[in-house]
C-alpha cells in the first residue's frame, strides 16, 4: 500500500481527496491530514510516507517552503493547487503531477497510474532543484524529461529541434544526444513561450538554433545541428515573420 499524508488547509479539499483515495481500497494507507506547514515539517519525517498531497497556499505559508525547510525529500509529490498557470508549467517543466482544484476523479486517476509507473524511481530530490529554478522568472529554464529509467534534465536553449513518431518525441539536443519521450503536443504547449515554432506537423523547432532558411516548392531550415527539418506550406509565412 501506499503510505500517504495529505497537506492542506482547507477541510473539503482534504475530504476530497479522502473520497478519491476511497475509491482505490488496498491501494492507500492514509497516516495523515496535516493542515499547516510547521506541523509538516514535524510530522513527515517522522512518518516517512511514499506520496505527498501538496497543497500549494497553506494559510499564510507554501507547499514550496514546507519542501524547503524539509531538506531531504525522499517521497512522491502530488500537488494541489487552484489555478496558477505560472506553477503549473514550472510542474510540467519539471514533471510533477499537479491536480486542479476543484479535484476531478479522471485526473485524480490518471495521475495514480503515473504514479504506480515510478513509485521506485527515487529522483524527486533533482526534480524539486529543476522546479525551483523554474519558478524564478528570471532564471533560465530547465525541463525534465522522463524515460524508462528515471528522468534527464535539459536545458531550454540545448534543445535544437523535436521530431514526432507517431506517439512519442525526439529530441534533439546540442551535444548530440537523442531523447524520446511524449507526444510532439505536450511540448508544443509546454515550449510556446520559449522560442520554438512548428514548422510541420511532426516537427518543432527552437528558433535561436536555425542557420538557413531555403525557399522552394518544399521549403526547409538547416539547424545548427545541420538537421534539415521541412515548413509545411500553411506555416510558411508566420515563420518569416520571426526573421523579417
Amino acid at each position: 500500500m501506499i503510505k500517504t499524508i495529505i497537506i492542506d488547509d482547507e477541510q473539503h479539499c482534504s475530504d476530497r481527496i479522502l473520497s478519491l483515495i476511497e475509491q482505490h481500497p488496498n491501494t492507500f494507507n492514509v497516516l495523515a491530514i496535516i493542515d499547516t506547514v510547521e506541523d509538516a515539517v514535524k510530522m513527515v519525517p517522522k512518518l516517512q510516507p511514499d506520496l505527498v498531497y501538496l497543497d500549494i497556499k497553506i494559510h499564510d505559508k507554501t507547499g514550496f517552503e514546507f519542501l524547503q525547510e524539509l531538506g531531504n525529500i525522499n517521497f512522491k509529490i502530488i500537488f494541489t493547487t487552484a489555478f496558477d498557470n505560472f506553477a503549473i508549467k514550472a510542474f510540467k517543466f519539471s514533471a510533477f503531477d499537479y491536480l486542479l482544484k476543484p479535484i476531478d476523479s479522471d485526473d485524480f486517476n490518471d495521475a495514480l497510474i503515473r504514479l504506480k509507473a515510478d513509485l521506485n524511481q527515487r529522483n524527486t530530490e533533482q526534480q524539486l532543484q529543476n522546479l525551483f529554478k523554474n519558478l524564478k522568472p528570471d532564471q533560465k529554464k530547465v525541463i525534465t524529461i522522463p524515460s524508462l529509467t528515471g528522468f534527464e534534465t535539459l536545458k531550454i536553449d540545448a534543445i535544437i529541434h523535436l521530431e514526432a513518431d507517431t506517439n512519442y518525441t525526439h529530441i534533439f539536443t546540442q551535444d548530440g544526444k537523442t531523447l524520446v519521450s511524449k507526444p510532439i503536443k505536450f511540448y508544443e504547449d509546454l515550449l510556446a513561450d520559449n522560442a520554438f515554432f512548428k514548422t510541420h506537423k511532426s516537427h518543432l523547432i527552437n528558433l535561436d538554433h536555425v542557420k538557413k532558411y531555403f525557399k522552394g516548392k518544399q521549403s526547409y531550415v538547416l539547424m545548427s545541428n545541420d538537421a534539415q527539418v521541412p515548413i509545411s506550406v500553411r506555416r510558411k509565412d508566420e515563420f518569416l515573420k520571426h526573421f523579417i
